[in-house]
C-alpha cells in the first residue's frame, strides 16, 4: 500500500474514532446527529475508496468482482450523502429516498458474487450450485425474518417491504459470498472474512436501525451507531486485498466439495426450525407469515430438486465409470495380450520377467530363487504360411498355444513373443534336470501330428533355448539374449531339440535324463549289484559290513551320488531299496550257510522308504523269508531324516521289530541333543568329511573327539567311515572310536571276495561270533 494511501486511511479511521468518542460528551442532540452522520460519511467513503483501490490492483480479467464491490460501496456512499441532505433539510420520512440507494447495494453485491463464482464453475456443476445458493439464502432470510419482524401490524406496505428487503438484500449477499468460497474452491483468507463480516454487519445494523425507527427509539450518539462504520471499514479493507482465485490443492477442493454436500441438509434444518418458530409465534403477522412459509417451502423444494440432480449426476458418473473401466479393460487386454492366442504378449512378458528377476536378485544366494526362461520357436512355420495361407497358420498357432499350455499343466508363465515364437518363464525354478524334462516333453508334444481342417495331418516340430538367472545372466535383458543364443545353437545343431545356454549343462542334463530313463528298466534288467565294505574294530577284526549299491550302464559304472538322487526324485528308490534289503538278507543267509562267521550287515534306507505304509512289517517279512534274524541287520538312516519328528514313530517300530538303527553321516545335519537322546539308535557314523583332514585340521579333530565323547555319554557305538591312512586310524582309536571302515582296510568288495579275505570260518578261534551291536541308546 502506498504511503499516501496509508496516511489517508489512517486519518479517516482516526477521524471516525474521534467523532464517536466526542459524541457522548456533547449534550445537544443536533450536534450528536451531525457527529453520527459525519462518522458514517467518512467511514463509508473510505470503504468506497479502498474498494476502488482494490479494483485497480487486480488484472483486468479479474475485475468483475471488485467492480461490483466498488459499485455497491459507492451506492452506499451516495445514499449517505442523500441521507445527510435529508437531515439538513429536516425531512426524514420512513421510507426515505436514501433507502432506495441503500437497498440496491445488497442485491448488487449478491449478483456480483454469484456471477464471479459461476464463471469459475464447470457447466455440470452450475445447476446444483444454483439450487444450493437459492435454498441456503431463502432459509437464512426466512429464519431472519421470523426472529426479526415485529409482532404488531406494520404501518404500511412500504414499511413492511422495507423491513423485509434490508435483511433479504444484505444477508443474501453475505450468504452467497460464504457459499461461493467452498463452491468454487477458493482458499479462504483474512480478506474474505472481512468482506463477509462487512456484509453481515450491514445487514444486522440496518435490521436493528429499522426497528428503532419504527418504535421511535433511535438515539443519536449511541454505541450502536458505530456498527455501520465498523461494517463499512471491514468491507472496504477486505475488498482492498481480496483475491478470488481457485486453489490448486486437490485435497482442499475435495474437502470443499464434501462440505457443500451438507448445504441442503443445513438449509432444510434451518427451514424446519423457522416453520416451528413461525407456528409457535403469536398472531398479527399474517401477511409476513405467508411470505416466510413460502420461503420455507421453496427451500424444501430446491433441496429436493438438488438431490434429484445429484442422483442423476451420480448415475451418469457411474455409467461413465463403468464404460471407462470396460474401455480400460479392453485397452489393457489389447496392450498386454495376444489377440490370436489370448496369451500374454511381449510387453506383458517383459514386465513380468523384469519383476521376477528383481525379486530373485533379493535372494541371490537361495538356490530355489532362480528364474528359468524357455524360448520356443516353431520349426519351418514359415512354409506353412506360404503353402496353406495365413488362416491355416493362425489356426496352427492357436493349437500350439493350447498344446503347450496343456503340457505345462499350470507351471510357469506362457507368452507369445512374435509370430511363431513362444516363451515360458518359471520363478523359483526346479533343477536343470526337471527343466530339461519339461523342454523334452514340449518338444515331443509339438512333434505330434497336427490335424488341421482343409489340409489334413501335418508334422511340425519346435526348438527350445534355455537360460537361467542368475546362473547364466545378470539381468532380464541378458537372460533373454542368452536364451536366444541357446535357441540359435539348437537350430544350428539340427532343430527339434533343446539346449541350455551353457553347453556343458546341456550335456549334463541330457545325461541325467538318459540315466533316469535307463533307471526305470535297471531293476528288471538285473543291472544292479551289491558290494560290501568291511567294518573293523581297533584290533582290525571284522565286526560288520555295509551293503553298497552299484549300477553299471553299458559296462560303465555310474557313481551312486548320481543315480541315487534320480531314484529318489522318481520314487524308484522304494522298489530298489527293497531289492537291496532283500539281496543283503539273502547274502547274509548264504554266508552263514557256507560256514562263515557272519557279522551284522548295514543297509542304507531312504526317507521315501520310511514313509511307505507298513515299512517295518515289510522288512520283517523279507528277513523271515530269507531266514535271517532282524538283530543281524542295521538300518542306516541319515541324521536329518531321523531328526524329523514325523519319522520318530517309524524308527521306533523298526527298533521294536529287532532291527539295529544307525545315524549315518552324523555331524552334517542339525542335531538336537534332546531329540538325539530319545532316538532308538545304537550307533553313530562319523561322516568321512570330518575324518579326511583329521590329522591336519584341528577343527575336524575336535569334532571327531566330541562325537566320540557324546556317543559314550549316550551309550552308543561310533563308526568312522572314510578311514584312508594309518595316522587317521590311530587318532580315532585314541579317541575311543570302536569301529572303522575305509580304503585303509578294503574297498567295497563282491560277496565272495569279502568272505575269502575278511570273514572267519565258523568255530575258528578269534571271532566266533560278532559282538552284538547295541540297539538301545537309553
Amino acid at each position: 500500500m502506498p504511503l499516501a494511501e496509508r496516511l489517508f486511511t489512517a486519518v479517516c479511521i482516526v477521524a471516525c474514532a474521534l467523532l464517536y468518542a466526542a459524541s457522548p460528551w456533547v449534550q445537544d442532540t443536533r450536534v450528536q446527529l451531525f457527529l453520527d452522520n459525519a462518522s458514517w460519511t467518512v467511514s463509508i467513503g473510505l470503504a468506497a475508496f479502498l474498494a476502488w483501490r482494490g479494483r485497480a490492483q487486480v488484472p483486468p480479467s479479474e475485475r468483475s468482482l471488485h467492480t461490483g464491490l466498488f459499485t455497491g460501496a459507492l451506492l452506499m456512499a451516495l445514499g449517505q450523502v442523500v441521507w445527510n441532505l435529508q437531515v439538513a433539510l429536516g425531512w426524514n420520512p420512513f421510507p426515505a429516498p436514501a433507502d432506495l440507494l441503500f437497498l440496491a447495494v445488497g442485491p448488487l453485491w449478491a449478483f456480483t458474487v454469484i456471477r464471479a463464482a459461476f464463471a469459475r464453475l464447470p457447466r455440470d456443476r452450475t445447476y446444483p450450485a444454483a439450487l444450493d445458493f437459492g435454498g441456503a439464502v431463502l432459509a437464512l432470510v426466512a429464519f431472519t425474518l421470523v426472529i426479526y419482524l415485529p409482532s404488531g401490524e406494520v404501518q404500511s406496505l412500504a414499511v413492511g417491504a422495507l423491513l423485509v428487503l434490508y435483511p433479504a438484500g444484505f444477508l443474501t449477499a453475505a450468504g452467497v459470498t460464504a457459499l461461493a468460497i467452498p463452491t468454487v474452491g477458493v482458499r479462504i483468507t483474512r480478506s474474505h472474512v472481512l468482506v463477509l463480516l462487512g456484509m453481515f454487519g450491514y445487514g444486522l445494523s440496518w435490521m436493528h436501525w429499522n426497528l428503532l425507527v419504527i418504535h421511535n427509539t433511535a438515539v443519536p450518539g449511541s454505541w450502536f451507531n458505530a456498527t455501520f462504520s465498523l461494517a463499512a471499514l471491514a468491507l472496504g479493507w477486505g475488498a482492498r486485498w481480496l483475491r478470488f482465485e481457485v486453489s490448486g490443492d486437490v485435497a482442499y477442493r475435495s474437502r470443499c466439495d464434501q462440505a457443500m454436500n451438507y448445504v441442503p441438509l443445513v438449509s432444510m434444518t434451518l427451514a424446519a426450525t423457522t416453520l416451528a418458530l413461525l407456528f409457535t409465534a403469536g398472531d398479527g403477522r399474517a401477511g409476513l407469515q405467508v411470505l416466510i412459509f413460502v420461503c420455507c417451502l421453496l427451500v424444501l423444494l430446491l433441496a429436493a430438486m438438488r438431490q434429484v440432480i445429484v442422483v442423476g449426476l451420480l448415475h451418469r458418473l457411474r455409467a461413465a465409470e463403468a464404460a471407462v473401466l470396460r474401455n480400460e479393460g479392453q485397452l489393457y487386454q489389447l496392450a498386454h495380450f495376444d489377440a490370436l492366442t489370448r496369451l500374454p504378449n511381449r510387453r506383458y512378458f517383459e514386465d513380468a520377467l523384469e519383476r521376477a528377476v528383481a525379486e530373485a536378485s533379493l535372494y541371490a544366494q537361495s538356490p530355489d530363487r532362480r528364474v528359468a526362461l524357455l524360448l520356443i520357436d516353431l520349426d519351418h512355420f514359415k512354409s506353412v504360411n506360404e503353402t496353406y495361407g495365413h488362416r491355416v497358420g493362425d489356426a496352427l498357432l492357436s493349437e500350439v498355444a493350447a498344446r503347450i499350455h496343456s503340457l505345462l499343466a499350470g507351471q510357469g508363465l506362457l507368452a507369445r513373443l512374435a509370430n511363431d515364437q513362444f516363451t515360458v518363464m518359471l520363478q523359483r525354478s526346479a533343477s536343470r534336470t526337471e527343466l530339461a524334462q519339461m523342454a523334452a516333453s514340449i518338444v515331443e508334444g509339438l512333434a505330434q501330428p497336427w490335424d488341421l481342417s482343409e489340409v489334413g495331418a501335418q508334422y511340425m516340430g519346435a526348438s527350445i533355448g534355455i537360460s537361467l538367472y542368475p546362473d547364466d545372466a545378470d539381468s532380464s535383458l541378458e537372460l533373454v539374449r542368452h536364451a536366444h543364443s541357446a535357441l540359435h545353437a539348437t537350430k544350428s545343431a539340427g532343430r527339434g531339440s533343446y539346449r541350455f545356454y551353457i553347453e556343458e549343462f546341456t550335456l549334463i542334463t541330457r545325461g541325467r535324463l538318459e540315466l533316469r530313463r535307463r533307471l526305470h528298466n535297471a531293476l528288471q534288467g538285473g543291472e544292479f549289484t551289491l558290494v560290501y565294505q568291511p567294518q573293523l574294530n581297533h584290533l582290525r577284526q571284522t565286526v560288520g559290513a555295509e551293503a553298497l549299491l552299484r549300477w553299471s550302464v553299458d559296462g560303465k559304472a555310474v557313481p551312486p551320488d548320481e543315480f541315487i538322487p534320480l531314484a529318489e526324485e522318481s520314487a524308484l528308490i522304494v522298489p530298489i531299496g527293497l531289492w537291496v534289503f532283500e539281496t543283503a538278507c539273502q547274502q547274509l543267509a548264504q554266508w552263514r550257510a557256507e560256514g562263515w562267521q557272519v557279522p551284522v550287515v548295514s543297509v542304507n534306507v531312504s526317507t521315501i522308504q520310511l514313509r511307505e505304509p507298513g515299512f517295518a512289517q515289510a522288512l520283517l517279512v523279507v528277513a523271515e523269508r530269507a531266514g535271517v534274524s532282524p538283530a543281524g541287520l542295521v538300518l542306516e538312516i541319515t541324521e536329518s531324516q531321523l531328526l524329523d519328528e514325523s519319522l520318530y514313530g517309524i524308527a521306533l517300530d523298526l527298533k521294536n521289530a529287532g532291527f539295529g538303527l544307525s545315524i549315518d553321516d552324523f555331524g552334517t545335519g542339525h542335531s538336537s541333543l534332546i531329540k538325539l537322546r530319545r532316538l532308538p539308535v545304537g550307533e553313530l557314523k562319523i561322516d568321512k568329511v570330518f575324518v579326511r583332514d583329521i590329522v591336519h585340521d584341528v577343527n575336524d579333530r575336535e569334532i571327531c573327539a566330541t562325537v566320540n565323547a557324546l556317543a559314550r555319554t549316550l551309550g552308543l557305538e561310533v563308526v568312522a567311515e572314510g578311514v584312508e591312512t594309518e595316522a587317521q586310524f590311530q587318532l580315532l582309536v585314541k579317541m575311543g572310536c570302536q569301529r572303522f571302515q575305509g580304503w585303509l582296510f578294503a574297498p567295497a568288495l563282491p560277496p565272495a571276495l569279502l568272505a575269502e579275505r575278511w570273514l572267519q570260518p565258523q568255530g575258528q578261534p578269534g571271532l566266533s561270533e560278532p559282538d552284538p551291536v547295541p540297539l538301545d541308546s537309553q
